[in-house]
């Protein structure tokens, strides 16, 4: 058996002194000197290199202390005091009692076959098209998925094509493979088909092919807004015209608060054209790391050459597929979405009643978000950080828009993971931020 013990540090000090050459010393201070400060000009790629140095952006806000305890509207994860643990506990003594090793051994291809198979029949019972479960490749959430597919299609200065606003955390993932990101904006019914055909033309004018459109269909992050069935027949027509792959976020489609979600893009397109991601990261727990993509196998393929990470978490996709055969996720989900609705309707009702003079906000009919329009010039920075110092963190609205500035401010604030019972002092609080930025008071 290997037995470990901490040795002093001055034993370890003598123990090196003894192997080390007689010149070793002046090579390890060349080394310090050529590497604790490197150069990242010769050393980084030119992705890494143009994120270096940027505010990450979960970040709070520099050179600000909080007066009192923090409460966290800045956060978009399952609420904690729902989750559930004694049928996730279950699943897992299921698996650590199969008379296998499967489960604690590398598992590469597409992932666990019947957790794959229980994906497809309930995507399909929801909507009826081709898809199959050699249609899922699964992945370290749908982050990981995104991860696979860009690398998999983009080359730098191949363009993308995003609503904006959108995800903060996506962006990451376009400007990692040195994407050229164009930004279509979005409205109540999600992306603007008349702007994304201008930017089609102008694109097509310049010589520029896009490759990929990412939208998040349902309940978008951060707006809140959700494409419209004929924006959803519009948008696959111009894909078909001009050639461009959809890739479809459905992170929140089954977060629904009371209407049936819409058919979905891949749906309506029987796969073709359309490349959808999903997790059960916001349905049942982020830690979990289980996602998938969903597209034609020849897709698959290519992606799976594209995979380096030695196969998934064995232990994590076969808990969720014992979860999901005991039906344990059709119990959980609506108690979710009555959550959710709860707390929006909540927070919604506080803002309006703390903060209307600031801020205008349409309410969603899904999702973690209120997506909250600045009145008047104030600055959705000088918010996030006033409201950092009174105690509350929000998200200042620039961190998703791809780049480019608009004369419209907001912020984005997040309900899901917010206790009930602090949502509305944190909306006093907000709204407190909001009168004293009115005055010059910013911290």
């Amino acid at each position: 058996m290997l037995t470990f013990s901490a040795r002093p540090s001055s034993a370890v000090s003598a123990v090196t002194k003894r192997h080390l050459q007689p010149n070793q010393a002046d090579v390890r201070d060349q080394l310090a000197v050529r590497w604790r400060q490197p150069d990242w000009r010769n050393t980084a790629s030119a992705p890494a290199l143009a994120m270096l140095g940027t505010p990450g952006e979960w970040d709070p806000p520099e050179g600000v202390t909080p007066k009192k305890e923090t409460l966290y509207l800045s956060v978009g994860i399952p609420d904690s005091g729902t989750l559930p643990r004694a049928a996730l506990n279950e699943a897992m003594q299921k698996v650590l009692a199969e008379n296998s090793d499967a489960s604690l051994r590398y598992g590469f291809g597409q992932g666990y076959f019947p957790l794959r198979t229980a994906l497809a029949d309930s995507y399909r019972s929801l909507h009826p098209c081709d898809i199959s479960e050699d249609w899922y490749q699964l992945t370290n959430g749908s982050s990981g998925a995104i991860d696979l597919i860009v690398r998999s299609l983009i080359d730098p200065g191949d363009v993308i094509l995003t609503e904006t606003p959108v995800y903060m955390g996506t962006l990451r993932n376009f400007r990692g493979v040195g994407a050229r990101i164009e930004a279509v904006p979005i409205d109540h019914e999600g992306l603007r088909i008349d702007a994304l055909q201008a930017k089609l033309a102008d694109l097509a004018r310049e010589g520029a092919k896009v490759k990929i459109l990412y939208t998040i269909s349902s309940f978008q992050n951060p707006s809140g807004a959700t494409l419209s069935l004929s924006r959803r027949h519009a948008l696959l027509e111009l894909a078909a015209q001009y050639g461009f792959l959809i890739l479809d976020d459905e992170a929140y489609a089954d977060l629904y608060y009371k209407a049936a979600p819409l058919p979905s893009l891949i749906s309506l397109a029987n796969g073709n054209g359309v490349i959808t991601v999903g997790t059960f990261s916001k349905t049942v727990a982020t830690g979990l790391r289980v996602g998938w993509i969903i597209a034609r196998p020849e897709f698959l393929a290519l992606f799976g050459r594209m995979r380096f990470d030695m196969g998934q978490n064995q232990m994590s996709l076969r808990m969720m597929a014992h979860f999901l055969s005991s039906g344990a996720l059709q119990t959980h989900l609506p108690d979710m979405r009555e959550l959710y609705q709860r707390k929006m309707t909540i927070l919604a009702d506080s803002l309006e009643r703390e903060a209307q003079r600031h801020l205008s906000i349409v309410r969603p009919a899904g999702g973690f978000y209120l997506w909250a329009r600045i009145n008047g010039d104030l600055k959705s920075r000088d918010i996030w950080r006033t409201a950092a110092h009174e105690g509350v963190a929000v998200n200042p609205g620039q961190g998703f828009l791809p780049g480019e500035t608009t004369e419209q401010e907001f912020l984005r604030i997040a309900f899901s993971w917010t206790p009930m019972d602090q949502l509305a002092e944190a909306s006093r609080r907000i709204g407190v931020a909001c009168a004293r930025v009115s005055r010059g008071d910013i911290a």
